[in-house]
């Protein structure tokens, strides 16, 4: 185990004094220390090994709390969602191709929904047995709202299980809660290399609203991951070590002809309709949501939706390379031992103020990255952080004209690119996970459409550079 102290990313003109403390777990090999029961954390890049890479896996169900349609639950219903933040335990290892070994898992990528839930509120999850990750959130919902989002989540250090926590207003309050597993990160000590996580300035790869049309019922189309050329310019090497790609999917349901849907990301043209989903969407609605999905053997992934008509945004925000060099750290990826809260605007220590309509403002991560540590021994460079960002209130402009909009976050050196992170109008907390790729002076610029924007962030990761 280990320490990063952390200052907090500041606004141009604004100093944090705050000063932080948040754990990681050592990827890396460990030798006995001084003290009888103990490890100390060895850093040679000789000893890496598989530390930090990435393992794909073909999408699966491994939980789902639903009576006509359980998984891995014993007594399947309702979860509590109330006040007092009931929290509950499902098996991560061993399950939809996830090793059952705990010495060899660091962490597991996976899509968590609240489904059905009796009022509004929020769902946490974190390795049982480690520490309550506080305030961070991964998804919050209304009452009724279907709303996934993706994480990095961690084994408990004793059973290897997942601790999810869910709280309401609503005294009385249920929720269903469904797990869909996409892959995970591997320890030092497991033997067989992954990918590394190679994030990039986000660029758009395709928008159905310009000339392809929309998805229609039980229909997929094909995205061509390797070789591709993005609106910025970038391209994705075209190469067979290209196995993975992350991608910001938005779904644009608000067509005539649109009705409640999902849709799914995978590595293959889609026989029957898809077990897993990594967007649900109800008529009129406009949502996003991140994507680790693995590259097909031809090269490319398929987006698959199941009714009415609904049109697609997607982004690539990285991509998944296998066979690096192995005594370089260039895209490991180090887990925080649960979500930490980075920044929130509507604290009094950042301000309390708003982002306004068509702002953007700079995020200074520099004090960050030079903190972390693993066992007092920085970890180096860092290229990105991964966690949540959230859209927490958003308020118009005029009185009588709605709010509607939304984030774009990306490299602060950078042209304001055709992307974005998070879409939303008036109402409650729109989250989505974010890879957030930093610039040469370490930082990030954040760009608000339209209306009064409050957000925050919930650091998970950090990628090596």
């Amino acid at each position: 185990m280990g320490t990063a102290s952390q200052r907090m990313a500041i606004r141009p003109g604004r100093v944090v004094a705050a000063v932080v403390v948040v754990v990681v777990t050592a990827f890396v090999a460990v030798a006995p220390g001084p003290v009888p029961g103990r490890v100390v954390p060895r850093v040679a890049a000789e000893g890496l090994g598989a530390g930090g890479e990435y393992h794909p896996l073909t999408p699966d169900r491994i939980y789902d709390s639903r009576a006509d349609s359980p998984v891995n639950e014993p007594a399947p219903g309702p979860k509590p969602a109330t006040p007092d933040q009931q929290t509950f335990d499902i098996d991560l290892l061993g399950q939809g191709g996830v090793p059952d070994d705990p010495a060899g898992v660091l962490a597991v990528v996976v899509n968590i929904t609240v489904t059905e839930p009796t009022g509004a509120g929020w769902l946490n999850a974190y390795g049982a047995g480690s520490i309550d990750a506080g305030l961070a959130s991964i998804v919050n919902f209304s009452a009724n709202q279907t709303v996934p989002n993706l994480s990095i989540v961690r084994p408990g250090l004793v059973d290897g299980n997942l601790t999810i926590k869910l709280f309401s207003t609503n005294a009385r309050g249920t929720a269903h809660v469904i797990v869909d597993v996409f892959g995970w990160f591997s320890t030092s000590a497991h033997p067989t290399s992954g990918a590394r996580l190679v994030p990039i300035s986000p660029g758009r790869l395709v928008d159905t609203r310009e000339g392809t049309g929309a998805l229609g019922a039980r229909s997929s189309i094909p995205l061509t991951i390797r070789g591709a050329t993005l609106k910025t310019g970038d391209v994705v090497p075209d190469s067979p070590d290209v196995v993975g790609v992350v991608l910001n999917l938005t779904g644009v349901n608000n067509l005539p002809t649109s009705t409640g849907t999902y849709l799914s990301v995978l590595p293959d043209q889609p026989v029957d309709n898809p077990s897993t989903s990594n967007v649900n969407l109800v008529r009129s609605q406009i949502k996003p949501n991140m994507v680790i999905v693995p590259v097909g053997e031809d090269g490319r992934v398929h987006v698959f939706n199941l009714a009415g008509a609904t049109h697609i945004v997607v982004d690539v925000v990285g991509y998944l390379e296998a066979n690096v060099d192995p005594t370089t750290t260039r895209g490991r990826v180090i887990p925080l031992t649960s979500p930490f809260r980075v920044f929130d605007t509507r604290e009094a220590q950042f301000g309390s103020v708003p982002l306004g309509p068509a702002q953007n403002e700079e995020w200074s991560f520099s004090d960050f990255v030079g903190s972390v540590s693993i066992g007092g021994v920085p970890v180096g460079a860092q290229s990105a952080v991964i966690g949540n960002l959230t859209a927490a209130e958003l308020k118009r402009q005029a009185p009588s004209v709605p709010a509607s909009g939304f984030l774009t976050v990306y490299p602060a050196d950078v042209t304001q690119p055709e992307v974005s992170n998070l879409n939303m109008v008036e109402g409650p907390p729109v989250p989505n996970m974010a890879i957030l790729t930093y610039g040469s002076a370490t930082s990030v610029r954040a760009y608000n459409l339209a209306g009064y924007l409050h957000y925050l962030f919930d650091a998970s990761a950090v990628v090596l550079s």
